[in-house]
């Protein structure tokens, strides 16, 4: 989550007049790019502040949720990690915060001395149970004043824009402000 948020955005005319000595930049599409930004932190922040309330924040509740869906009832941390595209060192902190919290815990894989199982604990599984109608409820409110149509709209649109950040591209730096 960024440090700094706009409060209002630019107008669409101070980012024309920004724009007009470039060439080939189109003031609508900055205009578009700085509202997901902006619209992303808003959410981000809403998000936090709510999860904050169950002593959670994003990443310790996707972690909650993956392995309450688990069909086993557990995963090694390296499976965790693939499941939430993060590095195997960022699942460990969480982890060891959510057995601190006793909503996990480890047990030894007894096929590898190297490896340890994750489970949800009584406590994570009470506190799901808790969260999980709240915050359905709570983002069900922050997208509601859209209409059925609209949402799948903007979930097509969204899917679209991650690929253009996903792909490579053909230019000289790729979309997502890395360089080839």
């Amino acid at each position: 989550m960024s440090l700094f948020l706009l409060k209002e955005l630019p107008r669409y005319e101070c980012l024309q007049e920004a724009a007009a000595d470039i060439p080939g930049v189109d003031a609508s599409i900055c205009e578009l790019y700085m509202n997901l930004l902006h619209t992303g932190e808003v959410i981000a922040r809403a998000e936090a502040a709510f999860l904050a309330r169950f002593g959670l924040n994003q990443a310790r509740m996707v972690l909650l949720f993956i392995l309450d869906a688990s069909p086993t009832g557990s995963m090694r941390s390296s499976e965790i990690a693939e499941k939430s595209s993060v590095s195997r060192a960022t699942i460990t902190g969480i982890l060891d915060t959510l057995e601190k919290a006793g909503l996990v815990a480890r047990a030894s894989d007894p096929n590898d001395r190297r490896a340890s199982n994750v489970k949800i604990t009584s406590a994570g599984e009470k506190l799901l149970a808790k969260v999980r109608p709240e915050f359905m409820r709570w983002s069900a409110g922050t997208v509601g004043t859209l209409s059925s149509q609209e949402r799948k709209q903007l979930i097509e649109l969204l899917r679209k824009t991650r690929q253009s950040f996903e792909e490579p591209s053909s230019g000289s730096a790729s979309r997502n402000g890395c360089h080839d």
